[in-house]
């Protein structure tokens, strides 16, 4: 969500710049230098966006869901602890490292655990 803000973000500064351009008089060119301190500072601005957004995805990459398998075959629910970046369709991984595959007939319930 954030890449898309800053790539809108980016889109827009890069039309407006345009639009002056244009708008500017033929007659006066004006060579365009942009300050080394602005350069620095929009670099450090990107860099810390860019850590803000790893670390989210991190976040919610490690977030543990709880996950109750209903099958038709068995007839109590199965209960399984699940990272949500090991969730991949119907196929996981659990924290103890038990890999499981769903078939078309389970049903799935999940729930975030509180952290």
């Amino acid at each position: 969500m954030l890449l898309k803000i800053l790539l809108t973000l980016v889109v827009v500064l890069v039309g407006a710049t345009l639009i002056k351009r244009r708008q500017s008089p033929v007659s006066a060119p004006r060579p365009s230098v942009v300050p080394p301190k602005a350069w620095i500072l929009g670099l450090v601005v990107v860099a810390v966006l860019a850590g803000l957004w790893g670390y989210q995805r991190y976040q919610s990459q490690n977030q543990v869901l709880e996950l109750t398998v209903f099958s038709a075959s068995q007839g109590e629910p199965q209960r399984y602890l699940v990272r949500r970046g090991e969730m991949d369709g119907r196929r996981f991984v659990t924290l103890e490292g038990l890999q499981v595959q769903l078939s078309d007939q389970d049903r799935v319930e999940i729930k975030a655990l509180d952290p």
